[in-house]
């Protein structure tokens, strides 16, 4: 699920040599898009929607799962919800807001519907592969887990650099600093 490290996942997957797609938002609409065939790593939105699809209709997939401690995920995603969200223009992408009440039953932040939707969804993963733990590894990128677990889980060698963290709150924080910045010199060159 979003916010438990799935950019740093998708940048350490590529670093892998997997060709992978952060936010396959096609594959919402038509699990059989081309871009289902175009990649071979797909992580965040919407896949928590369909992985159990997924895993069906591609047998001997592999699925990492990634889980962080569940009240530093949910600070994180109320900050997501409502600081963050200018960011990611969730106002000029209604998909979004579709991937979340699908996901959450509700596009706005409510603590106890999230963390109670957190828990289901970590349950209801380990349940789903149960009887097939080779197709899944749990993850928790925050206590440090990287390339260590993930690499024999993949079968593939250790690329020999630190594994990536992206898109810490500080990193989007900066982010949104900068664009107000760019627009405050903007606006100011123009007078």
């Amino acid at each position: 699920m979003q916010r438990t490290g799935t950019t740093s996942l998708a940048r350490a997957l590529r670093l892998l040599g997997i060709k992978t797609r952060d936010c396959p938002k096609e594959l919402y609409e038509d699990i059989e898009h081309d871009v289902i065939r175009e990649f071979d790593g797909f992580t965040d939105n919407p896949i928590p929607l369909l992985y159990r699809e997924l895993s069906q209709r591609h047998p001997g997939a592999k699925f990492i799962h990634t889980e962080r401690d569940e009240q530093k995920w949910l600070q994180s995603v109320e900050w997501l919800f409502t600081v963050g969200a200018a960011k990611f223009s969730w106002d000029r992408h209604p998909e979004f807001a579709e991937f979340h009440r699908d996901l959450y039953g509700t596009s706005e932040f409510d603590p106890g519907t999230f963390l109670e939707k957190y828990r289901t969804h970590n349950r209801e993963v380990r349940e789903f592969f149960a009887d097939r733990p080779g197709d899944l590894l749990i993850v928790d990128l925050s206590r440090g887990h990287g390339f260590e677990a993930i690499c024999p889980f993949l079968g593939l060698e250790a690329p020999g650099v630190p594994f990536p963290h992206s898109n810490k709150k500080e990193e989007m924080w900066a982010i949104r600093l900068k664009k107000i910045v760019y627009r405050l010199l903007r606006g100011g060159a123009n007078r």
